[in-house]
């Protein structure tokens, strides 16, 4: 082999391993990226989602015991609107980004257990009105345990790091 042909090897070797490794480096990045974007897009949206029920609950519930105290408190009873429609938009927006998902059919069970709460809430209300403290009575015996019932599951899904 002539001394040209080995300088021309010894050149041309290396730059194409070269460019291999640059277009295998490429590939993982464009790949790596991909994933990030669909974890923010879908994994890390539902728990957003889940911890943003999870606040809402939690407003929920101190406004209706602020109902409960003061039937007369038109803030309470505004503050529980706007943490049950609150509530209501992240339910839906979590279920329309997990659909298809292991996280579906949890998020089903978890909209029937908050079915479950918002009649009772509703209830409390209702009481409110006519038996303040059959009202109180229906929020430590009846709501509260329905919040825990939607409270565990939805810390469940959040501990899962859904």
């Amino acid at each position: 082999m002539r001394f040209s042909t080995r300088l021309l090897l010894c050149s041309v070797i290396p730059a194409g391993l070269f460019v291999a490794a640059l277009t295998v480096s490429l590939w993982g990045l464009f790949r790596t990226q991909h994933e990030f974007d669909s974890y923010l897009s879908t994994e890390q949206a539902t728990a957003n989602g889940l911890n943003e029920m999870y606040a809402q609950g939690l407003q929920m519930g101190q406004a209706l015991r602020n109902i409960v105290l003061d039937p007369q408190n038109r803030k309470a009873y505004e503050n529980f609107a706007s943490a049950s429609e609150a509530y209501a938009k992240a339910q839906r927006d979590t279920a329309a980004m997990a659909g298809g998902t292991v996280l579906a059919s949890s998020l089903e069970q978890l909209a029937t257990l908050r079915e479950v709460q918002s009649a009772k809430q509703a209830r409390v209300i209702a009481l409110v009105k006519t038996d303040p403290a059959a009202a109180a009575q229906a929020l430590t015996s009846d709501e509260t345990p329905a919040w825990r019932n939607v409270r565990a599951r939805l810390l469940e899904e959040i501990a899962k790091g859904r």
